[in-house]
């Protein structure tokens, strides 16, 4: 009787092409978001990555080949994590309410509420867990406080698509660049270009991946912040 090939697990299957060809198949279908948690990590992860990412190629573009020499001097990188900082601090702002413009369909009105709450609470449960920071002494309060008002007013009209919220996430990382403004000043729309880009990318991302009718129950189960 011949074993079926499906059930041959090889010395090199399980080695280093078995994991390459996890990562690949994890890069090419990435697992569903189904639970809150999930969701978190998922924002958490874009949201530094469009800040990084944005950051960090626009001052290497910037810069040139003098970007090696940049990169080592401390005033610069402390600098550059002020702004990496700050944008992913507004870029997960706004992906959350891309996140509850995706979910809002699936909610009744009476649960809507309780929608905007969770998403509220997901928001400062991930600022609260910050590392502290030298600019920010007394943390990120005053940002926790701007973003539910915001969030409440996106909740009331349309859904927002990521072009709507993109640019607040630019102005941020615009204005804390670590480039003197007179080297930057003719740079705005290349730089709000890159993270209306990426955050396109995101939102088409959310649309593939969550489940929609999961989180909402995850929701509506959670006790009311």
């Amino acid at each position: 009787m011949t074993t079926p090939p499906s059930t041959i697990t090889s010395p090199l299957a399980t080695g280093w092409i078995g994991r390459l060809w996890r990562r690949l198949e994890a890069r090419l279908r990435p697992a569903p978001i189904t639970t809150t948690e999930m969701l978190k990590i998922f924002l958490e992860e874009r949201a530094a990555l469009i800040a990084q990412k944005c950051a960090i190629d626009y001052c290497r573009g910037k810069t040139g080949l003098a970007s090696y020499a940049l990169f080592t001097e401390k005033p610069f990188l402390d600098a550059l994590d002020v702004c990496r900082w700050e944008t992913f601090v507004a870029v997960l702002g706004d992906l959350l309410i891309v996140a509850e413009g995706h979910l809002r369909p699936h909610v009744s009105a009476e649960q809507h509420p309780r929608l905007c709450e969770a998403l509220l609470a997901i928001y400062s449960a991930v600022l609260a867990a910050l590392p502290a920071l030298a600019h920010r002494a007394h943390g990120w309060s005053d940002a926790t406080e701007s973003f539910a008002p915001r969030l409440k007013a996106a909740s009331a009209g349309n859904p927002r698509q990521a072009l709507d919220v993109a640019d607040h996430s630019a102005r941020r990382l615009f204005d804390t660049l670590p480039i003197h403004i007179r080297m930057r000043e003719l740079d705005e729309e290349p730089v709000y270009g890159s993270v209306r880009f990426r955050m396109i990318a995101v939102s088409q991302e959310m649309q593939r991946r969550f489940v929609a009718t999961d989180l909402i129950e995850q929701f509506l189960a959670a006790p009311a912040p």
